[in-house]
């Protein structure tokens, strides 16, 4: 008798503190719940307080997200609307790529098919950059030398191209480009002078023969600024003679 009297006077049964303490767990995990629907900045701080002397003095329970387009005190429709505004955005982000990836592969396609024998026969070089498309003619085959004239064989190869850069809607920069052998004449005093009279020379080609729109069109003259490659040997002097075409790709039609 006397051993079940003092087993008494022990106090409750281990079991009923692990009890105890999971039902304060639990409410303080309902309050919680109940605090988000309707959270605001101030309920939200309210209830974190318990959550946290539940678990402890963690900072790291129920940390609180950032969400674009959200101000503080916004309530959980206002909350609910900026998350799906963020999510549409993103959505429109990764449409918007994907769509001039395949405006791009599609340019790049019709180029490949329509100038094949020139870039077989390395006259023209296709780049891909990005964004850009970059169409690059060594000078020996575009234009007669020191002249801003147009080769013969090149005018047809710029016919094509011209014919699928008027389906794009981006930007056009021209860009003209020279060796370092210095020229003289009573029309190029440089060389600056004459690469930009041959860019200028393909703006108004595009412009006047593929209707090419004027403000879509920008010419540059480099000079030999931009080498390619050291201007050491005659090789090397005509691969750095040329005339580049830039194409921003943002739409392709067709």
């Amino acid at each position: 008798m006397r051993s079940l009297d003092r087993r008494k006077l022990e106090g409750a049964p281990r079991w009923m503190v692990t009890f105890a303490d999971l039902m304060a767990l639990l409410f303080a995990l309902f309050v919680l719940l109940l605090s988000f629907s309707k959270v605001d900045e101030e309920s939200f701080r309210q209830s974190a307080g318990p959550m946290r002397g539940a678990f402890g003095d963690g900072d790291s329970i129920m940390q609180t997200t950032a969400i674009p387009g959200l101000r503080p005190g916004q309530s959980g429709a206002g909350r609910g609307q900026a998350q799906n505004q963020s999510r549409a955005n993103q959505t429109s982000e990764i449409m918007e790529i994907a769509r001039r990836q395949q405006s791009k592969q599609s340019f790049l396609f019709q180029f490949r098919r329509s100038l094949e024998r020139e870039i077989s026969d390395s006259r023209i070089v296709l780049i891909d950059e990005g964004n850009r498309i970059i169409i690059r003619f060594p000078g020996a085959t575009t234009f007669l030398p020191g002249s801003d004239q147009f080769a013969d064989e090149f005018q047809s190869s710029l016919r094509r191209i011209a014919s699928i850069i008027k389906a794009t809607q981006g930007q056009i920069l021209i860009s003209g480009h020279s060796d370092s052998s210095p020229i003289s004449t009573a029309r190029f005093r440089s060389n600056w002078d004459l690469s930009a009279a041959r860019a200028v020379t393909v703006v108004h080609y595009l412009i006047q023969n593929a209707q090419v729109r004027s403000e879509r069109v920008t010419a540059q003259g480099f000079g030999s600024s931009r080498p390619l490659v050291k201007n050491d040997t005659p090789e090397n002097q005509s691969r750095n003679r040329r005339v580049e075409i830039s194409i921003e790709i943002s739409s392709f039609s067709g």
